[in-house]
């Protein structure tokens, strides 16, 4: 009789080198498409985010679990569960908590801070999914999956799965950056760290080509 085990997972360490600054908020108001005035505010507080290479995440509008949004006049209300999350490097974290207390104006909105929660690690998490990732308007998907694969070849990312997900738009003060959703699925461990850290096109601090775990291929 042969009888082989299967190998022993290698043990993996999350890396401490980037991370997720996630604030408590509180907004009585915020347009869906809120990504340039969320940047520009952050960058009056914090004027070194994009010499960092930092990515501000979108305030999440997903109906359910707390939140509404009227798609029809283009607002969503948060709730006591929305999160400013902002993706750093790990010694500019100090900085990012300064943000606490303060107000964030978006001309007719506000945004308060009003809680600095834990740093969140990167996942290593075998499926990630990116709201948003920068690209033309006349591409086809077709077109947008080769580009991607491309891209992520150049980072040694070995792509097994990838789905594209809504098409959508960021308005900015002289332009519309056309953008679509990104699923990457069966990624190794470091795969899925690099990812997350180097992440994918341009506009991070619109809320674009940033990466978050996701649960299975299912349910995009």
């Amino acid at each position: 009789m042969f009888w082989q085990e299967n190998a022993k997972k290698e043990h993996f360490t999350l890396p401490e080198t980037i991370q997720d600054a996630v604030f408590n908020i509180h907004a009585r108001i915020l347009p869906i498409d809120h990504g340039f005035l969320l940047a520009q505010a952050l960058l009056k507080q914090l004027p070194w985010l994009d010499e960092v290479g930092a990515g501000i995440f979108n305030i999440s509008v997903a109906d359910g679990n707390g939140w509404m949004q009227n798609h029809e006049d283009g607002f969503y209300y948060p709730s006591k569960r929305s999160k400013l999350t902002i993706r750093v490097p790990k010694n500019k974290l100090n900085k990012v908590r300064q943000l606490l207390g303060k107000t964030l104006d978006l001309g007719e909105y506000q945004i308060d801070i009003i809680k600095s929660l834990k740093p969140k690690l990167l996942s290593d998490m075998p499926v990630l999914f990116a709201k948003s990732i920068a690209c033309g308007k006349e591409m086809s998907e077709e077109d947008f999956l080769q580009v991607a694969f491309e891209r992520l070849k150049i980072l040694g990312i070995s792509v097994k799965k990838m789905m594209v997900g809504l098409e959508n738009n960021i308005k900015t003060d002289t332009s519309t950056i056309h953008t679509r959703s990104l699923m990457v699925a069966d990624l190794k461990k470091d795969e899925s760290v690099l990812l997350q850290k180097k992440g994918l096109g341009d506009y991070r601090l619109l809320g674009c080509g940033l990466f978050i775990p996701h649960k299975d291929i299912a349910s995009i």
